[in-house]
This record gives C-alpha cells, structure tokens and sequence, in this order.
C-alpha cells in the first residue's frame, strides 16, 4: 500500500459518519454499508479492492408473529464470510487479503423477502467487518 494510503486508513472515523441504534436495550454504535463501500471506493480505488462473498449460509427459518398486528410471517438469519482483497496500484499481484463474518436476519409476511433481507445483511455485515480490520476510517474505533 502507498503512504497516502497507509495515511488514510491511520485516519480518525468522522463522527458524523457514525449510525446509531437501539438493541435489545443498549445503544450500539456503526457505520452503515453504503459508507464503508464508498470509504474503500475512496481510499483504495474503484478497482483496486474486490468483495467476495465465500460462505453463506441460512442457519434458522422458522414461522413467526410479525408486526404489532401478529400477523402470520417468518423470521430466518443468515451467516456469512466476505473475503476483501486489495491489490497494490503499483503491482496488481501485490495483494492485502482480509475476511470478516457477520450474521443477518429477515422478517416477512413472504418467506422470499425474509431471506433476501437476511442474505443482504449477513453480507454487509461481513463485509464491514473485513474492511474494519483495515483501520479506522472502517469503525475499527
């Protein structure tokens, strides 16, 4: 990695990137996807960092009581690995590889929808979590 990129990611995270949400009773600090997608587009280079999703898989689906209503619908959850890979401009064989896990989970009245959110988050949460190794313009803080 060049020094304006070793200097970017010894970076402090801008508090006005950071996301908030409340989680069984405590207040959990994050930066969202979209952010740590653009932040690596920045940092690294539109084409020189590649995500890929190596491992997913569904570890619950299960009926369930959705909405202050009760309807009928289905909650599943998700596991998944992401391999970041981040190739030196100057030599594309020079490479920094990093993997993060993350978990996702989906609820729906259609079990489709359930999943497909699910496998969307459990990627962008391991997504985030691979890139966070990379310090902390990543929310490493």
């Amino acid at each position: 990695m060049t020094p304006e990129t070793i200097r970017e990611l010894q970076s402090p995270l801008d508090k006005k990137h950071v996301a908030k949400r409340t989680q069984s009773g405590r207040q959990l600090d994050y930066i969202e996807g979209w952010h740590a997608i653009a932040e690596a587009n920045r940092i690294f280079g539109h084409d020189a960092w590649a995500s890929e999703t190596v491992y997913i898989r569904c570890v619950a689906e299960k009926p369930r009581k959705i909405g202050q209503s009760g309807k009928d619908g289905w909650g599943v959850s998700y596991v998944a690995r992401v391999r970041i890979v981040v190739s030196s401009p100057d030599n594309p064989m020079e490479q920094v590889i990093r993997e993060g896990v993350g978990a996702g989970h989906g609820i729906d009245a259609d079990l489709g929808l359930a999943h497909e959110s699910a496998i969307k988050e459990a990627e962008t949460d391991a997504r985030k979590r691979g890139l966070m190794t990379f310090g902390w313009p990543f929310g490493l803080a």
